[in-house]
């Protein structure tokens, strides 16, 4: 089952292109599901079709949802709920505040992550097309899975201990509640169904992230955070898809200078966010809402190509720490003749500078004091080393990963 998913700045038309998308992969002849993980949805306005937290059919071979978190909550982490609602009862909240404070911001992605992976294992859909909420929530719900499980496997059985010792001894008198054994199982399998997640997830033959970006310089910042941050926790942006490209024929009068202030963002994404496949959907002169305008930006954004198939299932950059504790950003940079490489930092950005080639990369927050340390080349891979002790702390992954080449051949200037 492929799972495609749709991130970007909020008002950049994810849900438009998920919607396309969907609507398309269903007219060929893909079992097709379509889900909004935003609290604001908007996908049922898109489609046209009224959604709910139940999955409804939309058309021939389409289903759509819209997560609802409170939902989820009573029929799928009741115990869970309950406990929560229970607590914070005891600590002077009323009930209908309590049930309204135990959802967490971004349960509506971690939903749609476990929908997702009973969907792969029943088989039902050939493809998932998941718009989400705006980029901030996202990266922190796909970092979740991680993170989660280095506390789980840390924290989660002392916990569990210290629970039962508690229940047997200061538990008789407290009147705060301590969870039951039902709760802790729930919270078990969390942990096990978040593994399973994170494993479909990080498979690039399964799961593409396609970041929506518009030709315009706020947005192009804040992806190429997200951009950075995804190829951090491991993810594959497997595609960029640049949304409203106003036409070269509406140029005239009012939006001329519009036009030219748009070429400078497009070559600014070509060259920030290059090789990674780009496909382009245009401006329409109204808004794209129904089944017919979605066709037609469905038809104009994929033209003959199946939107279901993985334009890329490699990282164009990778960032992890080595075996001698350094911090190492890799760019895949094949067929370059020029090998010489200059290398600058501005604030947290970091430039990189190869003959007529530049690179933009926006710096994890734990680098971005550091000074980059040199940088060779290893195949097509360019590495660029910061120094363990200039970067304490973790770059955010875990553990420590090898390069993706391990062979020199080419050593850089920097």
């Amino acid at each position: 089952m492929r799972i495609i998913i749709y991130t970007g700045k909020g008002g950049v038309g994810k849900t438009s292109i998920a919607a396309a998308t969907a609507l398309r992969a269903s007219e060929l002849g893909h079992r097709t599901l379509v889900m909004s993980t935003d609290a604001a949805h908007s996908l049922s306005d898109s489609l046209g079709v009224s959604l709910s937290s139940k999955i409804t059919k939309v058309a021939k071979g389409l289903d759509g949802i819209e997560v609802d978190v409170l939902h989820e909550l009573e029929h799928r982490w009741k115990e869970i709920q309950a406990y929560l609602t229970t607590f914070l009862v005891s600590q002077g909240l009323d009930e209908l505040s309590a049930k309204e404070m135990v959802v967490f911001p971004g349960m509506e992605l971690l939903s749609a992550l476990f929908y997702v992976e009973e969907l792969a294992k029943e088989k039902r859909y050939d493809v998932v097309i998941v718009d989400t909420a705006p980029t901030a929530d996202t990266l922190r719900l796909l970092s979740f899975p991680e993170v989660a499980d280095w506390y789980f496997t840390r924290l989660f059985g002392l916990f569990r201990n210290v629970i039962r010792v508690a229940r047997a001894t200061v538990g008789r008198v407290m009147k705060t509640p301590l969870p039951s054994d039902e709760v802790l199982e729930k919270i078990a399998e969390l942990q096990r169904r978040l593994k399973a997640i994170h494993e479909l997830l990080l498979n690039p033959k399964i799961t593409s992230v396609r970041l929506v970006v518009n030709p315009e310089k706020m947005v192009i910042t804040e992806t190429q955070r997200a951009f950075t941050y995804l190829c951090l926790y491991g993810y594959t942006v497997e595609s960029l898809i640049v949304n409203r490209v106003i036409p070269p024929d509406a140029g005239d009068g009012y939006f001329a200078a519009k036009l030219e202030e748009q070429k400078e963002y497009l070559e600014m994404i070509d060259s920030i966010f290059s090789p990674v496949p780009t496909l382009r959907a245009p401006l329409f002169s109204t808004e794209v809402l129904g089944k017919e305008s979605l066709r037609e930006l469905a038809r104009l954004l994929f033209a003959n190509r199946d939107p279901t198939q993985v334009f890329s299932s490699e990282k164009p950059m990778e960032i992890y720490q080595d075996e001698r504790g350094d911090h190492i950003i890799a760019l895949k940079l094949p067929y370059l003749l020029d090998r010489k490489v200059d290398l600058y930092t501005k604030k947290d950005v970091l430039i990189v500078q190869l003959g007529s080639y530049k690179r933009l990369i926006a710096l994890p927050y734990s680098l971005a004091d550091a000074e980059p340390h040199g940088a060779e080349f290893h195949g097509e891979w360019l590495q660029i080393r910061f120094r363990g002790e200039e970067a304490e702390g973790d770059a955010g992954r875990p553990k420590r990963r090898k390069a993706p080449s391990r062979r020199p051949r080419h050593r850089a200037a920097a």
